[in-house]
């Protein structure tokens, strides 16, 4: 399951239209590949200037810009080599820039790849890529019991 979680201050995603554009933007990232969307949570955390220090400066400053930081953990998939992750990276600068970039900001992201074999949805171990299971969550976009052979967990 990816989470993002964007620290960003309080001139930036003034609008529920523009949290939602961007959540949606970040899903379809996910979904291409072909995980669930309901696997993708994204989460917005206002933070006062007061509460945003780098490299020990507040952010924004009088000579400085606001800072955005986002983190995302990635659980459901993990990148197979450098060159997916790259890839991967190349598609969250080119779904960032309008919303970030674009309007002044400085930001930073950074991945954290979990292990799978700790998680679970509503209580249920995940079906495993590409299965039977996965492909009926993905299509009624929830969490559904399901056999564990079609889940691959057999």
């Amino acid at each position: 399951m990816p989470l993002w979680i964007i620290y960003h201050p309080p001139s930036a995603f003034t609008s529920p239209e523009t949290k939602r554009s961007l959540a949606n933007e970040i899903t379809k990232i996910y979904t291409g590949v072909g995980l669930p969307p309901f696997y993708v949570n994204v989460f917005f955390r206002p933070m006062e200037p007061a509460d945003c220090f780098v490299g020990g400066e507040e952010r924004p400053s009088s000579e400085k810009p606001s800072f955005i930081r986002l983190t995302m953990e990635h659980i459901a998939r993990t990148f197979p080599n450098k060159e997916a992750a790259d890839k991967f990276m190349g598609r969250v600068d080119e779904v960032l820039k309008p919303y970030i970039a674009d309007q002044g900001f400085d930001w930073e992201y950074s991945i954290l790849e979990t292990s799978r074999d700790l998680w679970k949805v509503n209580g249920l171990v995940p079906p495993m890529t590409g299965t039977k299971a996965e492909q009926m969550w993905f299509k009624e976009n929830k969490p559904l019991e399901f056999e564990k052979a079609d889940g691959g967990l057999a």
